[in-house]
């Protein structure tokens, strides 16, 4: 584990120190809530619109190297509004794993 990846995922220290890989793999591989769906789906959506860009008279060569930047700018663009999300997803599996998730309230009689 890295010192960025303890940072990141600080539920990683309740798990013994050759489990936390696995811990973290099963964590990632966990169904996302709506929530994390929504903001994904928004993401996706807004950085569409914020990429998008015309090619009514341009060159092929134009057109290539607007596509190139296009995908330059859409990149960093989506990891920066759709990886909140999945970082969301991780830490409440590893939450949820570790026994400290959301519990529903006993009822009592």
């Amino acid at each position: 584990m890295t010192a960025l990846t303890t940072l990141l995922y600080p539920e990683l220290a309740g798990f013994a120190p050759d489990e936390r890989d696995r811990a973290l793999e099963r964590a990632r591989r966990r169904p996302l809530d709506w929530v994390e769906l929504a903001g994904l789906g928004f993401a996706v959506v807004g950085v569409a619109l914020l990429t998008r860009y015309g090619v009514d008279g341009l060159a092929l060569l134009e057109r290539l190297s607007a596509a190139t930047a296009n995908f330059v700018l859409a990149v960093p663009l989506l990891a920066v509004a759709a990886g909140p999300f999945l970082w969301r997803r991780t830490r409440r599996a590893l939450r949820e794993e570790l026994g400290g998730g959301r519990i529903a309230p006993s009822r009592r009689p």
